[in-house]
């Protein structure tokens, strides 16, 4: 929920300590020699360049908004959510949901494709009814040839979705699959 390029690394120490810099630059560097450099102590060897101080505090913002929530009522609100959808797209002929049945098992992502509809168009068509989703490979080509797929569409939720919002993204899909009959 916070800006985008910004994350946590987290490592165990003895492991980072063992750890060249993969970039360089900035306050990293502890000397420079003509032969030779050295690096400051872990953590601040990996951190090269000038900090993206913006959002690294619009970051931590979004850290004390999530934590003021609850992350285990976050957590348990997204899997009743997710366990919604679910039941809803299996309603639907000719939905393929991917990923484990199990809500416990799973995040708040669903993955899925409509017959031979392609993800792209579903996303097409959801985004003319202002819904956002994703469609693609989403960066997991070997598994979409496992799967023997080309693409999928994946919807996500969090916190701030409601029952009803899922209601008008089924209605929406039911539209789509209307479109392509």
């Amino acid at each position: 929920m916070g800006p985008t390029g910004v994350g946590v690394l987290w490592g165990k120490k003895q492991l980072l300590e063992s750890m060249p810099p993969f970039l360089g630059g900035g306050d990293m560097i502890k000397e420079v020699g003509l032969i030779q450099s050295s690096y400051q102590d872990t953590p601040y060897k990996f951190e090269a360049g000038t900090p993206n101080i913006a959002d690294v505090i619009g970051f931590g913002s979004a850290i004390d908004y999530l934590q003021g929530m609850g992350m285990k009522r976050i957590q348990s609100y997204e899997a009743e959510l997710t366990g919604y959808a679910i039941k809803k797209l299996s309603r639907i002929h000719g939905v393929k949901v991917y990923g484990p049945k199990d809500i416990q098992k799973r995040g708040a992502v669903i993955c899925f494709n409509i017959g031979s509809i392609h993800a792209h168009d579903v996303a097409t068509l959801l985004d003319e009814e202002g819904i956002a989703i994703r469609s693609g490979h989403h960066c997991a080509m070997p598994l979409m040839k496992v799967l023997g797929i080309p693409a999928c569409a994946r919807v996500s939720f969090a916190a701030y979705n409601t029952k009803k919002e899922i209601d008008y993204f089924i209605k929406a899909l039911e539209t789509v699959k209307k479109i392509f009959s």
